[in-house]
C-alpha cells in the first residue's frame, strides 16, 4: 500500500471565495486531465467513517480493478474544493455544505457527485459528565475543527431542528480533531463533536457521550469529482465506483478485516475503540451509494441560507448517478449482498 501523506494546501477554499468575489475567476476549464487510472482520494478527517477507503485500499480492491490509487488526509472538509481544483487530489471525499460553496462561488468549477456511503451525519457529541443534550446545550462551548466541517454542519442541524437561534451555542473552531480532544482535556470547551472513535477515546478520562447526531439525515461523506475530470476519466471513475461497492459490501460482511483497517487507519490500538466504531457505523453504511438528490438540495440549500452563495436553479445538475445506476441495473450490487448472505 501506497503511504499516506497529508498535504497542506497553499490554497484554502475561504482564500478562493475571496478572489471569486473580488471578481477574479477560479476556472477547472485549463486543467488538463490526460486519461489515467492513478488517481489520489482525499478525505477529511481521522475516524472510521472513511472505513471503506480503508478496507479498499488494505485488501488490494483498487488494485484489483485496474487503479493506481494513493488516499490523502486533508485536514479539514473546508480544504476539500481547493484541493479537488488544483487537482491535488482527482476524487474528494467530506461534506456537501463544504462542497456546495466551492461550487456555487468558484466560476469555472463544476463538480459532481457520484457516491454517497453515508447518509446521515455521523457525528459524536463527547462532553463533561454536567452536559445534558437537549436545552443543556444552551450556553456551552462546542468544539468543532473547522467552518464548514460536518461537525459544524451537524451543530447547524441541530440548531435548525430544536429552533434555537445561532446564538444559543458557542462554537469553538480549533483547525484539528486532535485539538478538539486536548480542548476538552484542558477544559477549554464543553463538549467536542467528532467521529469515533476520536472522541470516543475521551472516555477514558471520565468524559461521557452527550449525544449522536445520527437521527439527522445529510449528504454526509459525498464522494466528488470535477467535470473536466469525469469527462476524460470515465474508465477510473467507473473502476472507483466499483471498488466503492465491494467495499461498502466488505465491511457489513468481513467485521474482522474491517476491525483491522480501522485499527491500522484511525490511530487507536484499543479493540474495543475499533469495536465500538464499526458497531456505531456499520448501520450506516450503505450497500448501494447512489446519491440522493434531496440531500444534495438541502446541502446547498442550508449553505445559501447562510449567505454563501445563490441556490442553483435546480442541484440534481451537480449529481451523477450512471456509474452507481449501472452496478445497480446489471445486477453487481444485489450480487455482493447475495454473497454476503452466504458468508463468501
Amino acid at each position: 500500500m501506497r503511504k499516506r501523506i497529508t498535504r497542506r494546501l497553499c490554497v484554502p477554499l475561504g482564500a478562493m471565495l475571496t478572489l471569486t468575489v473580488s471578481g477574479c475567476a477560479v476556472s477547472s476549464s485549463a486543467s488538463v486531465h490526460p486519461s489515467s487510472m492513478k488517481m489520489t482520494i482525499g478525505y477529511t478527517a481521522i475516524g472510521a467513517a472513511y472505513s471503506d477507503l480503508y478496507i479498499c485500499q488494505d485488501k488490494g480492491i483498487f488494485e484489483k480493478n485496474g487503479l493506481d490509487v494513493e488516499i490523502t488526509l486533508l485536514n479539514s472538509s473546508s480544504q476539500l474544493v481547493a484541493a479537488l481544483v488544483s487537482d491535488s487530489v482527482q476524487v474528494g471525499v467530506g461534506a456537501t455544505t463544504a462542497t456546495a460553496a466551492g461550487a456555487m462561488n468558484l466560476k469555472g468549477v463544476d463538480l459532481r457527485y457520484v457516491a454517497l456511503p453515508i447518509n446521515r451525519y455521523y457525528m459524536e457529541m463527547w462532553g463533561r459528565k454536567s452536559v445534558k443534550p437537549g436545552d443543556g446545550l444552551k450556553g456551552k462551548k462546542i468544539g468543532l475543527s473547522s467552518p464548514g466541517s460536518l461537525g459544524d454542519a451537524a451543530v447547524d442541524a441541530l440548531i435548525k431542528k430544536y429552533g434555537w437561534s445561532d446564538g444559543d451555542v458557542e462554537k469553538v473552531f480549533l483547525k484539528s480533531t486532535p485539538a478538539e480532544v486536548s480542548a476538552l482535556e484542558n477544559g477549554a470547551v464543553d463538549a467536542i463533536v467528532t467521529q469515533p472513535p476520536t472522541g470516543t477515546k475521551t472516555r477514558q478520562k471520565g468524559f461521557k457521550k452527550v449525544m449522536d447526531f445520527t437521527s439527522l439525515p445529510a449528504a454526509a461523506n459525498a464522494y466528488t469529482v470535477k467535470s473536466d475530470y469525469l469527462s476524460t476519466n470515465r474508465k477510473a471513475v467507473a473502476a472507483f465506483i466499483k471498488s466503492e461497492t465491494e467495499c461498502l459490501a466488505m465491511l457489513h460482511n468481513d467485521r474482522e478485516a474491517a476491525l483491522a483497517s480501522i485499527m491500522k487507519h484511525s490511530g487507536v490500538d484499543d479493540r474495543k475503540l475499533a469495536e465500538y466504531s464499526y458497531d456505531f457505523f456499520s448501520p450506516l453504511w450503505a450497500r448501494n451509494p447512489r446519491v440522493d438528490p434531496k440531500l444534495v438540495e438541502d446541502a446547498f440549500s442550508v449553505t445559501a441560507d447562510k449567505g454563501i452563495g445563490t441556490m442553483p436553479d435546480d442541484t440534481r445538475g451537480f449529481i451523477d448517478n450512471s456509474y452507481v445506476d449501472k452496478l445497480r441495473d446489471s445486477g453487481y450490487i444485489d450480487s455482493l449482498s447475495r454473497h454476503d448472505a452466504k458468508g463468501e
